[in-house]
């Protein structure tokens, strides 16, 4: 218990600082925008990007002695207006530190700030070149390039399914190296996510705008972000939490993209709480049920050997 705790002090202590921060494009930035990157504080979230330019990998190291070579790379909410970086970034990141995975936290452009025709892509690139990046890198980190698992919360769980489906596989005769790795997740991992992009009560209109623009949709984008439709044989395996009582993300979206999953023999496991709203992130801030969603996803990560 001494050395768990030890441990679980150590990670807590670093995780306010990345031990490396990765540009994902140095080859130069494909639909760059002329933004600055910039962040505020906000009450209840902590520190929130408000304006990305920059799509970076921020990477945080667990202790040598409990590290099992699996990564995750966390993919912050803020419906695809901010990014909730202190509340679903760092705070979940220093639970898997201590667990012995290693951190990677998605610094991804936000579509609400972006125009034209890389609106709606820039965020899902990000998000691909991510996982390429920990795959290029892993050997030198002394990561397992077969466990990258994808968790996003919100519209960054929108961002983690969008990634778990619209995968890129890796070209051998790419002239980039990171474009000769897959950018597929071994595991995913939506929380309470935007999953649904239509006109029903389910649907998160502030993230499809976000994401889409104003009506009229383009509707073709419009069906390849509505993902409950665009779920395939090859989606990797998929853990799925939601509340009961959201509001804001009606459960709806998890439950329709679960019988999705279902339907195309997709291995998913789904934990849904009667009581726990939006935005739960760790809820560690409650005695509710929910409180322990963390401690289950542990163990499901243990089954794919992620932990010991």
């Amino acid at each position: 218990m001494h050395y768990q705790i030890t441990v679980f002090l150590l990670t807590v202590s670093v995780i306010a600082n990345a031990q490396s921060v990765i540009p994902l494009f140095p080859e130069g930035i494909p639909c760059a925008n002329e933004l600055e990157d910039t962040e505020a504080f906000r009450l209840h979230l902590g520190r929130v990007l408000t304006r990305v330019h920059t799509p970076l990998l921020h990477h945080y190291v667990p202790q040598p002695q409990v590290a099992t070579g699996a990564s995750i790379m966390i993919l912050p909410g803020g419906g695809y207006t901010f990014s909730a970086w202190d509340h679903e970034g760092a705070d979940i990141g220093r639970y898997f530190l201590a667990e012995g995975i290693s951190v990677f936290i998605l610094q991804y452009r936000l579509p609400k700030h972006e125009t034209g025709k890389c609106k709606s892509e820039v965020a899902l690139a990000d998000a691909r070149r991510g996982v390429q990046t920990i795959r290029m890198m892993a050997d030198s980190l002394g990561l397992d390039p077969a466990k990258v698992a994808v968790m996003g919360f919100s519209a960054g769980g929108h961002l983690s399914a969008s990634a778990a489906i619209h995968f890129v596989d890796g070209d051998k005769d790419a002239a980039l190296p990171v474009q000769r790795y897959s950018s597929r997740p071994d595991l995913s991992l939506p929380i309470y996510p935007v999953l649904i992009m239509d006109d029903s009560e389910a649907a998160h209109k502030g993230s499809m705008e976000s994401l889409l623009g104003e009506k009229p949709w383009d509707e073709a984008q419009r069906e390849k972000f509505d993902l409950p439709g665009q779920v395939h044989a090859r989606v990797p395996p998929t853990f799925l939490t939601h509340a009961g009582d959201d509001e804001v993300v009606p459960v709806e979206n998890s439950l329709w993209y679960y019988q999705a999953l279902l339907a195309h023999d997709v291995p998913v496991e789904m934990h849904v709480y009667a009581q726990g709203g939006h935005g739960f992130a760790s809820a560690r801030q409650t005695e509710l049920p929910v409180r322990e969603w963390l401690e289950t996803v542990k163990e499901w990560l243990r089954g794919y050997d992620f932990l010991r």
